[in-house]
């Protein structure tokens, strides 16, 4: 069941949109939903620039998930700035968080995997533009009755052979293609939940068949 924690996160993340500034002599992009969150007590920092790697980053995420604390990124991506806010699953804990109604994307080291039936298809993470497109122009995408899309969950496993370079360059994408699509747009208009995952989701076999009665 998912605890007040996770509720409340998520909340805070699905009613904030992106937006972009310029500080001393570099760019900042920052979704809306770290600029609201980094006021509050429990926001804690974390600087991929200090890290080697994926795995290096999940278990520092795990452990901001384990005191209760939430997780906002900075990064540096040439000469950008990027800041997010996103979520890892703490190792110690039972618990397992539940989304629904949800636009979900997996990501694996530099790639999106459209569709787990056929696993060996990926698509550059380069062309997440095109993604978010596609999924606008579907209407079940949508909210019940409202001109918005469903939040994105986004699943992300980067192996940890790749140094935390390619990490950045993900996260700077989803920063950035999302910043786009809502430009202009209503402020919830396309929501997204980062979840740095532990395992690779595109490897996790889909459920059988059900059985003819």
């Amino acid at each position: 069941m998912k605890n007040l924690f996770y509720i409340t996160l998520i909340s805070l993340i699905l009613i904030s949109c992106d937006s972009f500034k310029v500080e001393s002599d570099k760019i900042q992009i920052s979704s809306s939903d770290f600029r609201k969150l980094e006021k509050l007590p429990e926001f804690q920092l974390v600087d991929l620039d200090s890290m080697d790697n994926f795995g290096e980053l999940r278990t520092e995420m795990g452990k901001v998930t384990c005191d209760k604390k939430i997780s906002g990124l900075k990064f540096q991506y040439q000469d950008t700035i990027y800041k997010t806010i996103a979520s890892a699953d703490c190792p110690t804990s039972n618990e397992i968080s539940c989304y629904f109604r949800k636009n979900i994307l997996i990501i694996k080291n530099d790639s999106l995997v459209p569709d787990l039936r056929n696993r060996n298809k990926k698509i550059p993470i380069e062309n997440l533009k095109n993604v978010l497109t596609d999924i606008s122009s579907i209407p079940y995408n949508f909210e019940y009755d409202k001109d918005i899309l469903k939040a994105a969950l986004i699943h992300i496993y980067i192996e940890e052979k790749y140094p935390i370079s390619k990490t950045k360059k993900v996260l700077k994408e989803i920063v950035k293609q999302f910043e786009n699509i809502n430009s202009g747009k209503k402020t919830d208009y396309f929501k997204y939940i980062i979840l740095i995952e532990q395992f690779d989701l595109s490897n996790i076999p889909p459920p059988p068949p059900k059985e003819n009665s």
